[in-house]
């Protein structure tokens, strides 16, 4: 038996700050970064349960709650030695890899969350974000799905609408950063982008369809990112089914921003790729693939939006950082139980 306090440490993906020299992407993040905002809703949840919580792989990160640590490692020996010297209960990991179950003190429960596409690393006791996700991986249907949190008292909503549509995340053909920009065209709004660019071939084409109405932002963070997020439209997420980041064919695995633009207030217009079929209904409205979009039924989407005060109470009521938080720790008492799965 253990007591009720967990000792749970969340291995974070490390990886350098774009923006900060010689330093690393913290959680949250201070630009992009899908799994440092999931880390960082997951944190907020687990703390108000009471577990005491270490985070290893963005020692930048400032903590200023005593049950929260910040290991200062990010190098995957650093995260490994630490891993398998400290007294643990659980140690969670969420890059698909750098720590496994043979790196974890014997006693220490171990367990993963996969945030990619295709088969996880570690298969054994992997939790995955949504049914596409868990189908794409070949898990069994008894591996657990829990769905990205959000922290909705995190987030703003704005009295009015701005005159603009938002992509937030990065500027990838599996993406679909020019669908978005076709979908604003046949809008007649501007669209905004925020995200990572790094691939100037693919940017280029973007511009061409969007023309003048497309304005790229770069990676934001702080206020500038909850008042975009507050202030658009809408929120485009229209992931493609075409050749991923880590091969295959994209199936987008959880969508963070989904959750986001719910909690700020704010629809989503998204296409049906993996995960998005199965969050985006009851927050926004599902478009086909592609860059062909009728002007008719955008204007109907953006002229009559889902209300706002609905919105935020289907992000708290579906995706809450507490009940999430919750659904893990009844997943972490079962392995600490002997439960397993694949």
């Amino acid at each position: 038996m253990v007591s009720n306090r967990l000792k749970i440490a969340l291995v974070n993906p490390p990886y350098p700050s774009p923006t900060r020299p010689n330093s690393w992407i913290t959680v949250p993040p201070d630009g992009y970064g899908g799994v440092q905002w999931v880390l960082a809703n997951l944190i907020e949840g687990l703390l108000a349960l009471g577990h005491a919580i270490y985070l290893l792989g963005a020692p930048d990160t400032v903590s200023h709650n005593p049950n929260f640590t910040v290991v200062q490692a990010a190098e995957p020996t650093e995260i490994r030695q630490w891993v398998g010297q400290k007294p643990l209960d659980i140690v969670h990991d969420h890059t698909n890899g750098i720590v496994g179950p043979e790196h974890v003190r014997p006693g220490t429960a171990f367990i993963s969350t996969h945030h990619m596409t295709g088969r996880p690393t570690h298969p054994r006791n992997c939790v995955y974000l949504s049914l596409a996700q868990r189908r794409d991986s070949g898990a069994s249907d008894d591996a657990p799905i829990v769905r990205i949190p959000v922290n909705v008292s995190r987030y703003r909503t704005a009295p009015t609408k701005e005159d603009f549509l938002l992509f937030m995340g990065r500027v990838s053909p599996h993406k679909g950063a020019l669908e978005a920009a076709a979908l604003a065209r046949a809008a007649g709004l501007p669209l905004l982008i925020a995200g990572p660019s790094w691939e100037p071939e693919y940017r280029a084409r973007v511009e061409s369809v969007g023309s003048d109405s497309v304005k790229f932002l770069g990676e934001v963070g702080g206020t500038q990112r909850l008042d975009l997020l507050a202030g658009a439209q809408a929120v485009l997420v229209l992931s493609q089914p075409v050749s991923g980041p880590w091969g295959g064919v994209w199936c987008e695995p959880g969508a963070t921003v989904v959750s986001e633009a719910a909690a700020s207030g704010t629809q989503v217009i998204a296409t049906s790729n993996g995960c998005l079929a199965e969050i985006v209904p009851p927050v926004g409205h599902v478009v086909p693939f592609g860059p062909e979009f009728e002007r008719a039924v955008v204007r109907e989407y953006l002229d009559n939006p889902v209300p706002s005060t609905l919105l935020r109470s289907e992000a708290e009521s579906r995706w809450g950082h507490v009940g999430i938080a919750r659904e893990y720790d009844l997943i972490y008492r079962a392995l600490l139980d002997g439960a397993a799965w694949l």
